[in-house]
């Protein structure tokens, strides 16, 4: 959830961008210009597996939860990382940062696999907040700079908040450490770019619709709902792409798909997808450099 001032909830409409707020102005989908992705596809789908830590001293009482989390980094990233394997697909991997040291087993699989590793914090139960000061959150946000860099020996590209959670300064704060985009914007079935004083932001919309921490862990679907929502959801993007093209994020917990009764619904609906002939499998980064040559070619 963005933390965002109650001022903001006051703010008069921006006549410039048309809206309440000055992160980016109002864009509906049939006034863009046509995006296209490489080799004709409808439909860019980024594969998003989320490695957590949640640790047992700022929450001791909630030891379930501590294990089943344990588990995605033990066993459920593995059994991802093998019907990914399967498929040819390369994920893109928000890890928090204490993960980057307590698990190097988990970063060096997803380095040979050639992952690309995403800044996600330092653990889950520890989410960016309004509350912080700025230099206080500017310090988080690049601490998972930071430790994936002294991990892999690159900096990460892009961003997902603990939890989703933002503040009104964190959109801001991304660009200006150098962060190229976001992922915790789940606002649109396209990228979009930010307005931002220093640096370039894009939004990989990372929608909660096909999470599996929405659709599942929130809502109680079933695993085989789960795939048939995912299957209906692309079949839409595939018929709204004949014209402009769209993106889907698949959101996935380690320790929630990676479970044995769901992951072979997740192995179900790559292979649909695959099928279609429709869908370009790519990392975040990639879809957002091909967002933005796209961007640029439509601006001269």
């Amino acid at each position: 959830m963005t933390d965002l001032p109650a001022s903001y909830n006051s703010r008069s409409i921006n006549p410039v961008t048309g809206m309440d707020h000055d992160f980016y102005s109002f864009s509906a989908l049939p006034r863009r210009p046509v995006l296209r992705w490489p080799n004709g596809a409808r439909v860019a789908l980024a594969v998003v597996v989320n490695v957590d830590f949640g640790d047992l001293i700022t929450n001791p009482l909630n030891l379930v939860g501590f294990t089943h989390r344990d588990y995605g980094s033990r066993v459920g990233i593995f059994r991802l990382m093998g019907i990914l394997d399967d498929l040819g697909i390369k994920a893109s991997m928000p890890i928090s940062d204490v993960m980057l040291t307590r698990t190097p087993r988990v970063v060096e699989e997803a380095q040979q696999r050639g992952w690309e590793l995403v800044g996600h914090g330092a653990r889950v139960n520890q989410p960016v907040s309004a509350a912080m000061s700025e230099a206080d959150e500017r310090a988080y946000l690049a601490a998972s700079i930071k430790a994936i860099g002294s991990a892999t020996g690159g900096n990460p590209r892009g961003w997902l908040g603990p939890t989703g959670s933002e503040s009104a300064r964190t959109v801001a704060l991304l660009a200006e450490l150098g962060y190229d985009y976001t992922l915790d914007w789940g606002n649109d079935d396209q990228p979009y770019s930010f307005q931002v004083p220093q640096g370039a932001l894009v939004a990989l919309p990372y929608s909660a619709e096909t999470s599996d921490a929405a659709v599942i862990q929130a809502q109680s679907h079933t695993p085989w709902e789960y795939a048939t929502a995912l299957q209906d959801h692309l079949d839409t993007l595939i018929a709204d792409g004949e014209h402009t093209g769209m993106v889907m994020t698949l959101g996935l917990q380690a320790h929630v798909s990676g479970q044995p009764l769901r992951a072979k619904y997740i192995r179900q609906f790559l292979h649909y997808a695959k099928a279609s002939g429709q869908v370009w499998f790519a990392t975040a980064s990639e879809i957002v450099d091909a967002f933005r040559s796209e961007t640029a070619l439509d601006s001269k």
